[in-house]
């Protein structure tokens, strides 16, 4: 049985559709740049950063992800790098959930709008296996997140003893190549 849709309403449909994607384009530009702050306040050196509810606060002040991110950056390393994975899963994990959202309801979508459309298809199995492996790619986020936020602490900690607890040593060395200074601490 041959679809009863007409060609002017195939070409209505397309540019309606266009121009839906022209004003969400827009929007998504105007949204982003809304988002964005120009000044970036200055977070204290040597601070421990507490983590309630998946929130950053110093000195139980809440404090963006990006400055969190600078701030590790600037100070850490390699609490910076646990901190970039676990944004980094966040964004793979987020990728996936919405790519597999996306699949399963456009095939829904598709089989109703289409005379006698087999609803689950390859699509949705695809959608479905997206949607699943997202969750296991979401799962470890909040540990590494925590861990690069102990990191950094642990760090603070260390710096602190090594201030207090400081010993230096200078000798005079002699052995086969000559003669030396050794400084320990």
């Amino acid at each position: 049985m041959k679809s009863k849709i007409h060609e002017h309403q195939k070409n209505n449909v397309i540019s309606v559709s266009k121009k839906l994607i022209y004003v969400s384009l827009l929007f998504v530009s105007f949204v982003s740049f809304s988002q964005t702050r120009f000044v970036t306040r200055e977070i204290p050196a040597g601070q421990a950063i507490e983590m309630k509810d998946k929130k950053m606060f110093i000195n139980n002040e809440q404090i963006p992800s990006y400055e969190i991110k600078k701030y590790l950056k600037d100070n850490d390393y390699k609490a910076y790098s646990l901190y970039t994975k676990a944004k980094n899963k966040s964004v793979i994990g987020g990728l996936l959930l919405g790519l597999g959202s996306v699949l399963v309801v456009s095939d829904a979508v598709k089989a109703m709008v289409t005379e006698g459309g087999n609803y689950p298809t390859a699509m949705t199995y695809i959608g479905a296996g997206f949607a699943g492996v997202s969750y296991f790619v979401l799962k470890g986020k909040n540990e590494k997140m925590k861990n690069a936020i102990d990191t950094y602490n642990n760090g603070l900690k260390t710096t602190s003893d090594l201030e207090n607890h400081f010993e230096a040593s200078l000798n005079l060395v002699a052995n086969q190549n000559g003669l030396g200074l050794r400084l320990s601490f």
